[in-house]
Formats: structure tokens, C-alpha cells, sequence
């Protein structure tokens, strides 16, 4: 790795780490020299080589006093070249710290897990078995009507069919998100990380609608 600062004075080598996370959950920290003379008219370069496949996600930590700046993103053999100009943010393959932290703990609990068909269908049925106000309101009042078969047969349709809703929902939009990386490529990795923005002033707006007719009704 070489770190080069486009603008401004590099860190301390001593401050720098990158931390690359394999497929197999296997990691690797690499530190930084200094290298052509000073760091503010050179770049730092990492002390130990890239190991083959170039294939990682890599994590860039710079420390700040008690705490550090980390940056991510992730590297493929097909688009790999010796020569990165640049950290780009807008790369499809860079995540923030915040969606970066999710993702590395999903990859850190399941890594080396080889999760079978079988396994995830009997998770989407478990779904359904979580106790349920609407499936309980049901099967009150059919114990008070004195329908008991009627409310168990009730309840366990009304499960069954959540566990296949939730199923079929997560199975389309993992197909579909699939489908969309595939066809539009950069323009939807770019639209997915501002979704989260779009969502956010989407809750905020309406919750200030709310707020407003509630308190036109207290003033009413």
C-alpha cells in the first residue's frame, strides 16, 4: 500500500494502519514508513507486500489522538492495478464507517459458516411463530366464542402465512437488488447510499405533520 496526500501534510507513519478482512474472515494489519525523504514531500508505503489475491476489504485507520478516522473500501482481483490514485468515495465499493461497521460484524459472525437453503426457510418459518397482537386478539376471541380449534386453526394459518410473506419479500429484494447492481451498475450503488438520507427527511416530515395536527388539535 502507498499513501500519498493530494493536499496538505501526510500523517505520522507511526499513526497509520490498514487492516484488510478476507472472504474467510482471515486478517491482516499492515504498518507504514516513510518513504522518498520526508512524508510531507513523499508518501507512506506499507512495510510488508499485498499478499495475493488482491481480492479484501481494507480499512484505512489514522489516529487522532483517542481516537481514529477510518475509511473502507473494498478491492477485487478483476479490478485490481498497482497503481490507486486516490481514495474514491464515490466508487461503488466504498461503504461509510457506519455501514461499514454493520457490514464487518455480519462478515465477522458468519465468517468460515456455510449457510444451507434448508437453514434459511426454517429461519423465515421461525418468523412467523413470534407472538403476534392482531394473531393474539384472534385467538381471544375465539376462546370467548368458545371456538378453540377455530382460533388455534386461525392463529396457525395467520403464522404460516407471515413466515412465507417474509420469505418471499427477503427472497424478491435480494433478487432485485441483484438484478438493479447488474444493470445500472454505479448509478445504483450511488443511489443506495443516499437512500438512507431520502428516508431519514421522509420520517422527519412526516412526523412534523403529525406534530402539527396534533397540536392544532390541542389548540382547536
Amino acid at each position: 500500500f502507498r499513501l500519498a496526500a493530494r493536499t496538505g501534510h501526510l500523517p505520522r507513519a507511526s499513526e497509520v494502519t490498514v487492516t484488510t478482512t478476507r472472504e474467510d474472515g482471515a486478517r491482516q494489519v499492515f504498518k507504514f514508513a516513510v518513504r522518498d525523504g520526508l512524508a510531507k514531500d513523499g508518501f507512506l508505503e506499507s512495510t510488508t507486500p499485498i499478499p495475493e489475491p488482491h481480492t479484501f476489504s481494507a480499512r484505512l485507520s489514522i489516529a487522532h489522538g483517542h481516537h481514529s478516522h477510518d475509511f473502507d473500501v473494498d478491492y477485487s482481483e478483476d479490478g485490481h492495478h498497482h497503481d490507486h490514485d486516490g481514495l474514491d468515495v464515490s466508487s461503488p465499493g466504498f461503504q461509510d464507517a457506519h455501514a461499514r461497521a454493520h457490514a464487518n460484524d455480519i462478515k465477522r459472525r458468519f465468517a468460515g459458516r456455510d449457510v444451507t437453503t434448508g437453514q434459511i426457510i426454517l429461519f423465515g418459518l421461525t418468523g412467523g411463530l413470534i407472538p403476534c397482537p392482531a394473531a393474539i386478539t384472534v385467538l381471544l376471541l375465539c376462546l370467548q366464542l368458545k371456538q378453540v380449534a377455530l382460533g388455534a386453526t386461525l392463529v396457525l394459518c395467520f403464522s404460516i402465512g407471515l413466515a412465507v410473506t417474509m420469505v418471499s419479500v427477503g427472497v424478491l429484494a435480494a433478487l432485485g437488488v441483484r438484478h438493479a447492481e447488474k444493470r445500472f451498475s454505479g448509478a445504483f450503488a450511488a443511489f443506495a447510499r443516499r437512500a438512507p438520507y431520502a428516508s431519514g427527511l421522509l420520517i422527519t416530515l412526516v412526523g412534523l405533520i403529525l406534530a402539527a395536527q396534533a397540536l392544532r388539535g390541542i389548540m382547536a
